[in-house]
């Protein structure tokens, strides 16, 4: 220990260690700024890479988004087409099984009341009591739906001739129909117009005929059931294309 003092203590040596230390504090300053250079550049070089890596993430997060988004769009378009052709095929379906139940139900009624009309005939024909048939005609024509109820003869001469002339279906026949009479007119446009159902009942009551039954049944009260389904079902289109749009 005593060695080393005294080589502290040589006049000779002490230059040396000072440049030593010299040396030494210069490497440590270097070795610091080379430290900090090298610092400084990866922070930098870190932060181009994290700023670049971020740019492109974020490009392709947009892509992906709109990827989706379009992906989504498609199948929202897709689904809602789908959708609407099943239920046009639907109504369609439900229009001709409706329709075909209405009529069904309109020929039921109407044959129903020509045979009723034919029944309480009988003794008025006998008699030739037009007015007793006219009111029968009249009363039967309270029902919208019924054109006109005409009783003919054995002969098929008319035996009532009352018609509603106000109708607009009995005015649209009576133009077109054919004949020297208006109720002839009429009575020749019904039997051929898909609007109206034609019903002749005979008026037998001992198994011979002594007249019969004509009576027009407009059609329109189908037609308007049909058109109310058309706008239910539009309607329930339109609200699944909304709900498959949000």
């Amino acid at each position: 220990m005593s060695a080393v003092i005294s080589l502290l203590r040589s006049r000779l040596l002490r230059p040396v260690f000072v440049a030593l230390g010299i040396a030494l504090l210069v490497q440590v300053v270097v070795a610091v700024v080379l430290t900090r250079s090298t610092v400084t550049a990866l922070e930098a070089d870190l932060g181009n890479r994290l700023g670049t890596d971020s740019q492109k993430l974020a490009n392709e997060l947009d892509q992906a988004a709109k990827e989706v988004s379009s992906g989504l769009s498609s199948l929202s378009e897709s689904t809602r087409q789908r959708l609407t052709a099943g239920l046009s095929s639907r109504l369609e379906e439900e229009q001709a099984q409706l329709r075909a139940t209405l009529e069904k139900n309109l020929r039921d009624s109407a044959n129903d009341m020509a045979e009723l009309l034919a029944s309480v005939a009988p003794r008025a024909i006998w008699d030739v009591d037009v007015p007793t048939l006219s009111e029968f005609a009249r009363r039967a024509q309270r029902n919208p739906n019924v054109l006109f109820v005409v009783y003919d003869d054995a002969q098929g001469e008319h035996l009532t001739r009352y018609l509603n002339r106000q109708n607009p279906i009995n005015q649209a026949l009576l133009e077109k129909g054919k004949g020297e009479r208006a109720l002839d007119k009429v009575l020749d446009a019904a039997r051929n117009d898909p609007a109206v159902y034609f019903v002749e009942a005979s008026i037998n009551p001992n198994g011979v005929e002594i007249g019969k039954v004509l009576m027009g049944i407009s059609t329109a009260s189908v037609d308007a059931e049909l058109q109310a389904l058309d706008k239910r079902f539009s309607a329930l289109i339109a609200s699944g294309d909304q709900l498959v749009a949000d």
